[in-house]
């Protein structure tokens, strides 16, 4: 099924420039116009590889249909609120799915939508567009202060990577990655793969 995550919040860094430096070891100001977007590319690495969003913001998620197994799975958490669902009828026309129709519930922060007992799905256009849309919001909260320690540093970790090497290749230097070490740090809140 073809689906399509859009990030319709703004993505903020859980890590401040003053933060960062510290972490770096950055002692001069020269950079520090180009550093926040470091950090917030960054950020952005160590949400797409956890499947979770840091600061809470909102999403839509559009599925080319309901599902057949009555359950939408949120692909980012934690699942804080599913705002709206809306959908193309089969007429073409846009609706607004009542929320008496489904339950939103979360297993280990990874939010459903699950019809519940006796309901279905309604019929869709089915003319092969995006006809299902799910808002929702995600994050551990609306400061910084609410991310776990672990992804703030795995941040400043892959900032600092990205800060010493602006390049895509190294040339002349003997280059040792200390094993896992991110990977070691994110992977208590990888969210695993969604269905």
């Amino acid at each position: 099924m073809k689906t399509n995550l859009v990030d319709t919040g703004a993505v903020t860094a859980p890590v401040t420039l003053a933060e960062f430096k510290a972490h770096a070891r950055i002692y001069h100001s020269e950079d520090d116009s180009a550093l926040p977007d470091t950090i917030l590319a960054a950020t952005q690495v160590i949400e797409n590889e956890t499947r979770r969003a840091m600061i809470t913001r909102a999403f839509s998620y559009r599925l080319e249909a309901f599902p057949e197994n009555g359950e939408i799975v949120l692909p980012r958490s934690p699942a804080v609120a599913v705002s709206s669902i809306t959908y193309t009828d089969a007429a073409g026309a846009t609706q607004t799915l009542s929320a008496s129709v489904y339950n939103v519930y979360s297993v280990n922060m990874i939010g459903r939508v699950q019809l519940k007992r006796d309901q279905a799905w309604p019929a869709t256009e089915e003319k092969g567009g995006l006809d299902v849309t799910v808002n929702f919001t995600a994050g551990f909260g609306a400061a910084a202060a609410n991310v776990p320690l672990a992804l703030r540093f795995c941040v400043m970790l892959q900032a600092a990577h990205m800060y010493e090497h602006r390049t895509s290749v190294n040339v002349g230097n003997i280059v040792t990655e200390i094993p896992r070490t991110v990977e070691r740090y994110i992977v208590q809140y990888h969210a695993g793969d969604y269905v």
